[in-house]
């Protein structure tokens, strides 16, 4: 096998080997990072939802109490309580299916349960004149734990008729006049799951709700519902939120979010959603890397074929010019090649070789035959093994390649210099900001992620104490956000700090963010309006009324604080 061609081979396998690694390791990365985004999505949407549904039950809580108020002040009229409970069904004809009224001992005071073509013309006397019926067990035990136990709120039951989704909502009536009672309404949840039913993702993502006993009670199919959750979703049984994955004989790994909804209801939120369908955007990235791929082997395996040649050429000259020097017995001088390397350093020495043999040629061709031939030999001799040792020179490069990286180097800069160039433009490919959904997420969840990011990338300490669940409006939220990611930036550029803390804490009608590190710190009285980032995060306080200082001194650290104060009408609510 000829230099050139050993050459081209051994530098072709090593560049194809090199960019292979690079491209499955960028496929690897974009896999795991479309699962992480994947997994912060669905648990921040789970979170949504669960926080969604404890509004509504809180809501319909609240009107079943503002309903029993109302009655407590009616106390004893039945009358008026009948009219009160007809209003309450036509308020929300759907959502009510029925209002019952027990005395202490489990009597059946009166009940509104009638259609909605009945209810119109329902009056309170009808209520009041109307023979008992038989109730429902499933009321009767919201009677019988509302009494020893005050507001009870019953798992999810499905009507016979209709498959309807219902729970018994029990409260207790302490009237200031007349005699105890307690009421049971059967609260329609039809709209509510519907809505759940609407929420997917993708081609197999859904969304289902788990009783507090670890149960299904909405699932987007029927034959779903009653069956007990994954035993790696118990967490959510506790009140925690989180992620988990198991895998499902029918769709194989199945991603899993969850969240609690709080509350007396104690049912939890989750979102499943298949592995295999968050791999198809890698998938179809896939097919575009296999193309970078071909192309880079191609465009890397013709730049090494162009590198090695430009090698090998003027070795394979200088070894047919000695050749036909050897076969002719004619000197010949090549094209000087302007190249500061060992290759041109051997060419310029061949000519200068050729050159003075030729004007030994012309001082002695005077010379008889016989000492021509002798100076021929000698000649031929000398020659040879001149270029026997340039060959010996080459025949070696490729082994020095493998066994000494430097001095391979030195002889194939240009080689090296472009695989180092084509390896740097590969990792650039490697880096992704997703931004965060920085509106839906909590100040305390963002600042963790802030830290949790800096820390892997500058390894650098970073310890955030958080004392309290501070409220703020999403201005303040994200401006917060971005004043302590541009003080973080400027520590990591500026400080060469080693530890760095970050306080966040509520005080009176206050909220206050503090960054300090141990850095170099600098001198604000020489220091350029706008530099070190300190215009940005002046822009982002001013932006939501806030005061920002900055104290700093060489050699003693920074320490960035942002007060914000709230507004005084905001401040008189939360008071409230």
């Amino acid at each position: 096998m000829s230099l050139r061609r050993r050459l081209v081979v051994s530098s072709a396998i090593f560049w194809i080997v090199a960019v292979t690694i690079i491209a499955f390791t960028f496929l690897g990365f974009g896999q795991q990072q479309m699962l992480n985004e994947t997994r912060d999505r669905n648990v921040q949407t789970a979170s949504i939802i669960s926080r969604d549904l404890n509004s509504q039950m809180n809501g319909t809580l609240a009107d079943a109490r503002n309903f029993t108020r109302h009655l407590e002040l009616l106390s004893p009229d039945l009358d008026a309580q009948a009219s009160a409970a007809i209003s309450l069904r036509l308020s929300a004809p759907q959502q009510y299916r029925g209002i019952y009224q027990f005395d202490p001992q489990g009597r059946l005071k009166l009940f509104v349960n009638d259609s909605i073509d009945s209810l119109l013309r329902l009056r309170s006397a009808d209520i009041l004149t109307r023979s008992p019926i038989s109730v429902d067990e499933l009321v009767m035990n919201a009677f019988r734990q509302s009494s020893t136990g005050g507001t009870y709120v019953s798992e999810v039951q499905y009507t016979n008729l209709g498959n309807v989704p219902v729970l018994y909502l029990g409260l207790p009536l302490n009237p200031i006049e007349g005699s105890a009672a307690i009421v049971v309404l059967e609260i329609d949840l039809q709209a509510m799951w519907e809505r759940i039913d609407q929420i997917t993702f993708g081609q197999t993502g859904f969304t289902y709700i788990v009783s507090r006993e670890g149960f299904i009670i909405a699932y987007p199919e029927s034959s779903g519902l009653g069956q007990p959750i994954k035993d790696s979703l118990t967490p959510l049984l506790s009140g925690n939120e989180g992620f988990a994955e198991y895998r499902d004989p029918a769709r194989g790994l199945i991603l899993a979010a969850f969240s609690p909804v709080g509350g007396l209801t104690g049912w939890g939120v989750v979102i499943e959603q298949s592995a295999s369908e968050t791999n198809i955007p890698i998938s179809r990235m896939g097919a575009a890397v296999i193309g970078i791929w071909m192309f880079m082997a191609f465009l890397g395996t013709a730049a090494i074929f162009r590198a090695v040649n430009g090698v090998a050429k003027p070795i394979v000259t200088l070894t047919a010019t000695t050749n036909d020097i050897a076969r002719t017995g004619a000197l010949k001088r090549i094209k000087p090649m302007e190249r500061s390397d060992e290759i041109g350093q051997l060419s310029r020495s061949f000519d200068q070789m050729i050159e003075r043999l030729q004007t030994t040629e012309g001082k002695l061709e005077h010379v008889a035959a016989e000492e021509r031939n002798r100076l021929a030999r000698e000649l031929h001799d000398a020659v040879s093994q001149t270029l026997f040792s340039a060959s010996i020179i080459a025949e070696v490069l490729p082994k020095l390649w493998n066994k000494n990286p430097e001095e391979g180097h030195r002889r194939l800069a240009e080689i090296q210099q472009l695989t180092r160039g084509a390896l740097a433009e590969m990792r650039t490919l490697l880096f992704e900001l997703r931004p965060q959904a920085l509106l839906d997420a909590e100040i305390n969840y963002l600042l963790r992620q802030l830290v949790e990011s800096f820390g892997t990338r500058h390894r650098i300490p970073v310890d955030l104490k958080i004392d309290d669940e501070c409220g703020m409006s999403a201005e303040v939220k994200v401006a917060f956000y971005r004043i302590a990611q541009e003080a973080l930036n400027n520590v990591a550029k500026h400080a060469q700090a080693t530890q760095i803390s970050i306080h966040l804490w509520c005080e009176d009608d206050s909220i206050f963010l503090r960054v300090i590190d141990n850095g170099q710190g600098f001198d604000r009285a020489h220091t350029r309006p706008g530099s070190l980032g300190l215009g940005i995060m002046t822009e982002r306080s001013r932006e939501i009324g806030a005061d920002l200082s900055i104290e700093s001194k060489p050699g003693q650290g920074t320490m960035v604080t942002v007060k914000w104060q709230m507004p005084v009408k905001e401040a008189n609510d939360n008071g409230d």
